[in-house]
């Protein structure tokens, strides 16, 4: 099942060599929906933790996502805020502080998670995460930090060893992908955007994202799964752009299959094993 799967994905994703077919071959089969566990498994485990990555790929996802910035010191740790207030208590901001004093915050025991079984979880780095990344598996870098971010995360990245096509970066930030295609043209990367309404259009519309899309040679466009806005005509003008298109972030199955129905590249959630549960019933290929 995992073989056919990875037969199925996009050129520049986590798949074997040998198997990758481009996103605009249409001599192949139609494209599998994979998951993607949003900040880890952030239903089941603290966000951007060791535990909630893990948990991801405990629970079937394809890929995980985490948040990325820089310390003080240079390092890139996974952390979603600017500040580390929400997740671990300090007020500092992640580029006040060197890793290793953030090494001794607690990330495990906030919100709903206090006096629980994550007690003692570190904020960790971007390097360690690689790591862990499992053979088969891969990870959505999204860079919260500004286009300074980028040598570093080429560095890190390159130290660590990792095949790039189980790595792709993604951003809301168009100067960073912008950066990224400019040094590393060859790695995967995508604008991130969400959906605000304005009177009677939404904004972006289609046009926008796909000129800012190709004006900074993203790969694709990972987008916010808004009804109203994703429907057969978006899917097709996206996929006429020679663009890949991605969701964020579905917990809800209904919404999932009508995504995964109109062949959306992957399903950011954070429920991985029940969206793919969900998707797995709906194209009839059982749980």
């Amino acid at each position: 099942m995992l073989h056919r799967i990875f037969l199925l994905f996009p050129i520049l994703m986590f798949v074997p060599a040998g198997c990758m077919w481009t996103q605009n071959d249409k001599s192949n089969p139609p494209r599998r929906t994979l998951v993607v566990a949003h900040r880890g498994a952030s239903g089941h485990a603290p966000e951007n933790t060791m535990a909630a990555f893990t948990m991801g790929f405990d629970r079937k996802a394809d890929a995980v996502e985490g948040d990325f910035r820089r310390t003080r010191d240079g390092v890139i740790v996974a952390m979603h805020d600017a500040d580390l207030s929400r997740t671990t208590g300090d007020p500092r901001r992640v580029d006040e502080i060197d890793f290793h004093d953030l090494q001794r915050l607690d990330a495990g025991s906030w919100g709903r998670w206090r006096d629980g079984d994550f007690a003692g979880e570190r904020v960790p780095s971007l390097e360690a995460i690689l790591r862990a990344i499992p053979e088969e598996g891969g990870l959505f870098i999204e860079v919260k930090d500004s286009a300074r971010i980028v040598p570093t995360l080429i560095e890190v990245i390159d130290r660590s060893g990792i095949d790039v096509e189980k790595v792709t970066v993604i951003s809301f930030d168009a100067g960073v992908i912008e950066a990224m295609k400019s040094h590393r043209p060859e790695w995967r990367a995508l604008w991130v955007t969400g959906f605000k309404r304005k009177g009677d259009r939404w904004s972006p519309d289609l046009d926008e994202l796909i000129e800012t899309a190709k004006r900074i040679r993203a790969d694709g466009v990972d987008v916010q799964a808004t009804l109203d806005v994703i429907d057969e005509f978006f899917v097709s003008s996206v996929r006429d752009a020679g663009l890949e298109l991605h969701v964020w972030t579905v917990d809800d199955p209904e919404v999932a299959g009508v995504m995964t129905d109109l062949g959306v590249d992957s399903i950011t959630t954070n429920q991985p094993a029940a969206i793919g549960r969900a998707m797995a019933e709906d194209d009839g290929s059982g749980a």
